[in-house]
C-alpha cells in the first residue's frame, strides 16, 4: 500500500522536527489564542503523520479503558466482531493482562477478521477522530469540516442551529448527521444516524442504529486540543459510555509534506485496488500461514 512508503518516510523523516516544534510551542506563551479557535490541522499522531502510534498523552485507538456495559442485542453484536487491533487472542500477552476488558485480548490477523475497514469501507466519526492521523477543521459561518487524512473524508457539523433529525432517521448515513453549538469554551458536537455496520473503536466495540455521540472539543492550550466522547445506545448499551480524554496537537504549517515538497494535508485513500494486493501479498498469508495467491 502506498500509505506504507509514506508512513515510513513520515516516520523517519518529520518526528524529530515535529517534536522540537511541539516543544517549543509548549515552551513559548500561551498568551493571545483563542479558545473559541479550533481552525487549523491537528493531530495524535506521534510524528505528526504518517499513521503509526500516538503522541505519549494523547489516547490510544481504544474508545476507553473503562468496561463497557452492554445489554444482551450489545453483546451478541460485539461477540460477532473480529478485530485485528489489541492483544492476540488467546496469547500469552493476553493472557497476562486480565485487568484489560476482552475487547483489547481478542485481536486476530486480518485475514481471520471482519473489520469493514480492512475492506475499505468508511470508519465513521468515533472511529476517524480516534486514527493517529491529522485532521485539519475548517470554521465556517455555517458549519465546521473536518478533513481527516486517511481516507480523506470529510465531515460536516452544522453550526447555524438546525435540530437534529428524529433518532434513528429514514436514512442512515457513514458520518451520521451532526450539529455543534458552544458552552463557554467548549464545542459540544451531538449526532445521530450513524451506520451501523460502523465500529466505534479499533477494538471492535459495536453501535446500534439509534446511537447518539456526543463530542466535547476544548482548547486548553496554544497547541492541545481536548476531545472526550460519550456514547449513548439504549439497544447495545445499558448505560451511557464515556470515553478517555483524547489529545491533539496543532501542527504548523509547512509540516505535512510530499517528497517534492506539496504542503497540506496528504490524500491518503484506502483504495481496493490497493487493498486487494496488499491483502493477497501480506495479510492473507499472514493469517493462513499459505504462500501468496498467485496474481491474475
Amino acid at each position: 500500500m502506498k500509505r506504507l512508503l509514506i508512513g515510513a518516510a513520515a516516520a523517519a523523516g518529520v518526528a524529530i522536527a515535529f517534536s522540537a516544534v511541539a516543544t517549543g510551542q509548549q515552551r513559548g506563551s500561551n498568551a493571545g489564542f483563542s479558545a473559541r479557535d479550533l481552525a487549523g490541522t491537528w493531530s495524535r499522531n506521534a510524528g505528526g503523520y504518517g499513521g503509526g502510534g500516538t503522541c505519549p498523552t494523547c489516547g490510544d485507538r481504544g474508545f476507553s479503558m473503562e468496561f463497557p456495559v452492554f445489554t444482551a442485542a450489545g453483546q451478541a453484536a460485539f461477540d460477532k466482531n473480529i478485530p485485528s487491533y489489541g492483544r492476540e487472542k488467546d496469547s500469552a500477552d493476553a493472557k497476562a493482562h486480565p485487568e484489560e476488558h476482552i475487547g483489547r485480548r481478542r485481536a486476530q490477523p486480518p485475514a481471520l477478521g471482519n473489520d469493514p475497514y480492512g475492506t475499505c469501507n468508511p470508519m465513521g466519526v468515533s472511529r476517524a477522530l480516534l486514527y493517529p492521523d491529522p485532521v485539519e477543521f475548517h470554521v465556517l459561518p455555517d458549519r465546521i469540516l473536518q478533513h481527516f487524512e486517511w481516507h480523506y473524508g470529510i465531515r460536516t457539523i452544522w453550526t447555524d442551529g438546525r435540530k437534529m433529525p428524529p433518532n434513528p432517521p429514514d436514512l442512515p448515513r457513514w458520518w451520521g448527521y451532526s450539529v455543534g453549538r458552544w458552552e463557554g469554551d467548549t464545542l459540544i458536537v451531538e449526532s445521530v444516524g450513524h451506520d451501523d455496520r460502523t465500529w466505534v473503536d479499533y477494538f471492535g466495540y459495536p453501535h446500534s442504529d439509534v446511537m447518539q455521540l456526543e463530542e466535547r472539543y476544548r482548547r486548553v492550550s496554544a497547541d492541545t486540543l481536548e476531545l472526550v466522547m460519550t456514547v449513548t445506545d439504549a439497544k447495545y448499551y445499558a448505560k451511557p459510555w464515556k470515553s478517555q480524554t483524547k489529545q491533539f496537537k496543532l501542527l504548523p504549517k509547512g509540516l505535512i509534506k510530499t517528497p517534492e515538497g506539496w504542503e497540506g494535508i496528504l490524500e491518503d485513500i484506502c483504495a481496493p485496488i490497493d487493498e486487494f494486493e496488499f491483502n493477497r501479498e501480506i495479510r492473507d498469508p499472514a493469517g493462513t500461514g499459505k504462500p501468496a495467491v498467485p496474481a491474475r
